[in-house]
């Protein structure tokens, strides 16, 4: 009886490092297995486009500062400076530097953001998030834009934004008309509206940059032969 247990305890043995033998390279190849490295903030172009003569827009200075600290690229341009960030934006598409782009303007440089986007939708280069402040003649929102905020008062200078044809992406329309604390001229300044344009960005790279990655590690799907 003791000889034949153990008999069984051998066999039970031999079968568990058969199971190991042949598990274990598969799981050791999973385990190695490199992951793709997450979205990162320095994959992340925000240009910001001051208004008028660059007087009253310094707000659009704080939220460059905030924005570089935190890990994106971050720079800020007169209002005419748009055609200049749309060549930048435009030669390094062309050159394979796909940066995930984020335009950013208060007053006339929230108009020239609209010059930005159809600049680039006449080339084919998608705009991840567009941020208005405030637009005074906003055009409306082009077809290679997938988000878009625009915070406005009935002021006299802030204006709602409308999609425009082919556009399929998301587009808010904040009205901050009952926040007395805020006019044209410090709209751009509110460090409460600077926390929800660096959330936005966030949210963008943690969801939907994560979502396309996983997109291009599904393999392609092969075509089947004809007979």
């Amino acid at each position: 009886m003791i000889a034949f247990r153990r008999s069984c305890v051998g066999a039970a043995l031999a079968s568990a490092i058969c199971l190991a033998a042949i598990g274990g390279p598969a799981a050791a190849q999973t385990a190695a297995k490199p992951q793709a490295a997450p979205p990162a903030a320095r994959q992340v172009q925000v240009d910001l486009l001051r208004g008028l003569a660059d007087i009253f827009s310094r707000g659009l200075d704080t939220l460059t500062d905030r924005l570089n600290r935190q890990g994106y690229s971050a720079r800020v341009y007169s209002t005419d400076g748009w055609r200049t960030a749309a060549r930048r934006i435009a030669d390094k598409y062309s050159h394979g530097h796909k940066d995930i782009v984020v335009i950013i303007g208060h007053s006339l440089g929230a108009n020239a953001a609209f010059d930005i986007a159809n600049a680039l939708d006449r080339q084919n280069i998608p705009i991840e998030l567009i941020v208005t402040f405030d637009a005074t003649q906003p055009h409306q929102v082009p077809k290679n834009v997938l988000h878009l905020v625009n915070f406005y008062q009935h002021n006299g200078f802030g204006k709602t934004i409308s999609p425009g044809p082919g556009f399929q992406g998301e587009l808010s329309n904040v009205d901050l008309t009952p926040d007395t604390s805020l006019s044209h001229v410090t709209i751009e300044k509110s460090p409460r509206l600077h926390a929800q344009v660096v959330q936005k960005i966030a949210d963008i790279v943690d969801k939907d940059l994560a979502a396309r990655l996983q997109t291009s590690k599904r393999p392609a799907r092969k075509t089947p032969r004809k007979p």
